[in-house]
């Protein structure tokens, strides 16, 4: 009895041993054999699929109905027919001034185009010269330096510097551009005495 049951013992743990033993064998077997997909290789097909398979991706793909999004069919072109804003360059306004008094026939006030004409003038020579200080920065010639006032933001240094005309520049052009030659110094929130290199015109 004594001998049956180790017998029965010895069979069991040798079937199982057996077993675990297979079942690692064909585990290393296939890892060996397995490599993992990659992204954007060319793998060779080894096999073309039969028609059953086609066929049953064809079935699958027609049972899938095709959701209609809800924003395709309120989707709406108006154009628009205003004037678009753009950005116009400080040369630009004087030609588009002439053409609009040509249009008009000569019918203007001298006073508003003498002064819109220095304040282009003003434009051309200010981004001349930032131009000039941007290009060789290290060239003290082309700039000066203005101290900052308390309370005093840059456009209200450029307009104690420069006269009225300064508030017509290009704000974000003219603070970026003066930005990049005045490093460590914030031109959004100056400081009383805060040295600010500005183009010599």
């Amino acid at each position: 009895m004594n001998f049956k049951k180790n017998l029965c013992f010895l069979l069991t743990s040798a079937a199982f041993l057996f077993s675990f033993l297979f079942l690692v064998a064909c585990g290393q077997n296939e890892s060996a054999k397995q490599e993992p997909l990659q992204c954007h290789k060319k793998y060779v097909l080894l096999s073309w699929p039969d028609s059953a398979y086609v066929a049953s991706l064809d079935s699958i793909l027609q049972a899938e109905p095709l959701k209609a999004s809800a924003d395709s069919e309120k989707t709406q072109l108006t154009i628009y027919s205003g004037a678009i804003p753009t950005i116009r360059l400080p040369g630009q306004k004087a030609a588009q001034a002439d053409s609009k008094e040509k249009r008009s026939g000569g019918i203007s006030s001298a006073t508003p185009r003498s002064s819109a004409k220095s304040a282009e003038s003003f434009a051309d020579n200010f981004t001349n010269a930032l131009n000039a200080m941007l290009s060789d920065p290290t060239n003290v010639a082309n700039s000066k330096i203005v101290h900052a006032k308390q309370g005093e933001d840059l456009f209200a240094l450029l307009s104690r510097a420069y006269g009225k005309n300064a508030n017509k520049l290009p704000r974000f052009y003219t603070l970026s551009a003066l930005q990049s030659v005045n490093p460590g110094i914030r031109l959004e929130h100056l400081n009383e005495g805060d040295p600010v290199r500005i183009p010599k015109i």
